[in-house]
């Protein structure tokens, strides 16, 4: 499903000073894999993800997604396929706090043109399936972290994706919400997704069927 090539990614700090967010990084994700990635603060783990959501474009080497090269693909294809074939999850959730968790799950719908109506029903069985319908018409900002996270993971499934990327999901979450979410992200990978996520929870690492290992710019299979 991911292939990483050779893949360089450098940044620089003022005039001179060149930092190797990347450095040569080779790895593959198959169809059905819980990845987890560790490593230290500024080892690149975020820059890797948003090099595989096609946020960043590699230097050198190359990201290949179900055989698209996405340095290859204009914007607004990697915008098409953010928004359809990957569900992407954030620390800080990315939702907005001022509407309700259904208009949060209706904006992939509307970004790929497709009906309210469609949009609710998804919506409703999503919520169902995640055990959290009754907050469906709650806006987020009354929410707490644990319910502000499933919601983010609702609206990833809304376009029914089968990859599921997740930079530090559990950075804000309680340690009771962390166990909930690891629960979560295991019961979608049994159920045929995709998993791949960037952590410093150990309880969250330990659970990857593949584990990975960065430190400055380098990825080291564990």
């Amino acid at each position: 499903m991911i292939q990483l090539n050779h893949v360089y990614k450098t940044f620089f700090k003022g005039k001179d000073t060149e930092v190797h967010a990347l450095d040569d990084v080779t790895m593959k994700v198959k169809d059905g894999d819980f990845v987890t990635i560790t490593g230290p603060s500024g080892s690149g783990k975020s820059t890797l993800m948003r090099v595989i959501e096609g946020m960043e474009c590699a230097d050198q080497g190359n990201c290949i997604l179900n055989g698209i090269d996405l340095a290859k693909s204009s914007d607004k294809k990697r915008a098409e396929i953010r928004n359809q074939k990957m569900g992407i999850v954030l620390q800080d959730f990315g939702l907005f706090n001022d509407q309700t968790v259904k208009q949060n799950l209706q904006l992939p719908f509307l970004i790929a043109k497709r009906s309210i109506k469609s949009a609710n029903i998804r919506a409703q069985e999503i919520l169902e399936y995640l055990h959290i319908a009754e907050l469906m018409n709650r806006k987020v900002q009354t929410l707490s972290g644990g319910q502000k996270q499933r919601v983010a993971i609702a609206r990833g499934l809304m376009m029914d994706a089968n990859l599921i990327l997740a930079d530090e999901p559990t950075g804000a979450l309680d340690h009771k919400a962390t166990e909930q979410l690891i629960f979560l992200l295991k019961k979608l990978n049994k159920e045929g997704k995709t998993i791949v996520v960037v952590t410093h929870d150990m309880e969250m690492a330990r659970s990857g069927t593949k584990q990975f290992y960065m430190e400055d710019g380098k990825i080291f299979p564990l």
